[in-house]
């Protein structure tokens, strides 16, 4: 069954295989499940501003000092100011506004031109004020999809940019707020813990009358309801800041998943399956010898085997959610669940190599094979 895989990945008519299984991840159900049906906690270190319908950049600058007189422990700005406006006042604003800022703000840019073959992005893009105004804290916001599908499911913290090492606003915000480097060094990227919360969402025009949730908060200010700016998740399609504040609330809470190492995870799937399979051979010779007619044809028509299957894949994949949610462990269950649902086939394929060998050469080891019949 492992040959038929291998070929399933490299033969490029098949690709659509390879892509479906390469782009499944088991987190997405388990994201899924916790957040259907269940009352969502609300969080108390996110709130966002909802910034969706604000486009004047001296009502936007009144906005950002509101926000500051209310002394939020952290600002994320998941806005990129593009060049100067003809509107000079409202330029000027805003610019005043970034040299007033108190509390630690991360203004938003984004990488570009990326350069596949040195691994690396060659420029980036600013907001028009960072010529004019020394900006202490910058990070980018461009979003990383996987390969296949588009989910997103990782933001990355770290890209290089024309040889030097950039920080994303995840980064730079969640650094802020815990002032601990090793949440920007120990990875490039970050596995975003989707557990079910509520992140506040504040109108920009209502700023006073929800003081309580900006005070010592980290406050985000983005869009959230511009249709361009909306992304797939594991638990749907949500709006790319909001991505942010999952993303933020992780790494402040320390919440990123363990993921097992690739050998340990082939290590335990090959356990996993080998015991499987002796389960299934154990039942299926109890019941054939059986005196009962029901039993005997259980054990003979393989439905026994089948059952087993089930239920072996129901109880990994409640095992893994456990230990996802309770000690935040990932162990991807694809492969497991695949080899477990083969099993038949793979017996099959085992029996047809062994009595293949067995008629070409004399090996006595062959014969001790539950599938070795005598063809003398």
């Amino acid at each position: 069954m492992q040959i038929i895989i291998t070929l399933a990945f490299n033969i490029s008519f098949l690709n659509p295989v390879a892509r479906t299984i390469d782009n499944f991840r088991m987190t997405d159900v388990f994201y899924e499940i916790s957040n259907t049906g269940a009352s969502r906690d609300t969080s108390e270190l996110v709130t966002i501003v909802d910034m969706t319908e604000e486009f004047d950049r001296g009502h936007l600058a009144e906005i950002i000092d509101e926000i500051q007189s209310l002394e939020p422990s952290v600002m994320g700005i998941d806005i990129v100011f593009d060049g100067i406006r003809n509107d000079s006042i409202g330029n000027e604003r805003l610019i005043e506004s970034v040299c007033s800022t108190v509390s630690p703000t991360v203004w938003a840019y984004k990488l570009t031109h990326w350069n596949s073959d040195e691994g690396q992005f060659e420029r980036s893009y600013h907001s028009f004020f960072t010529e004019v105004v020394d900006v202490e804290h910058e990070g980018f916001i461009n979003v990383q999809r996987d390969t296949n599908g588009g989910t997103i499911r990782t933001l990355g913290l770290s890209r290089q940019a024309a040889g030097k090492t950039e920080y994303s606003l995840t980064a730079q915000v969640a650094l802020a707020a815990t002032n601990d480097s090793s949440i920007i060094t120990q990875s490039r990227d970050c596995n975003i813990c989707y557990t079910s919360t509520y992140f506040p969402v504040v109108p920009a025009d209502s700023i006073a009358a929800y003081a309580h949730l900006i005070r010592s908060h980290i406050v985000l200010l983005g869009a959230m309801h511009d249709i361009r700016d909306q992304h797939y998740t594991p638990i749907g399609k949500i709006p790319g800041v909001e991505i942010l504040a999952y993303a933020v609330q992780t790494l402040v809470q320390r919440r990123l998943p363990i993921e097992f190492p690739l050998w340990i995870s082939l290590m335990l799937t090959m356990a996993l399956v080998w015991l499987i399979q002796v389960l299934q051979q154990g039942v299926t010779n109890f019941l054939k010898e059986s005196p009962s007619s029901m039993r005997q044809y259980l054990g003979n028509s393989g439905m026994a085997a089948s059952i087993i299957s089930m239920i072996s894949m129901i109880l990994l994949v409640g095992a893994c959610f456990v230990l996802f949610f309770h000690w935040n462990i990932y162990f991807n269950t694809a492969w497991a669940i695949m080899g477990i649902a083969l099993l038949d086939n793979a017996r099959e394929i085992y029996e047809l190599i062994i009595r293949i060998v067995a008629r070409m050469v004399n090996w006595q080891w062959l014969k001790r094979s539950m599938y070795y019949t005598d063809v003398a």
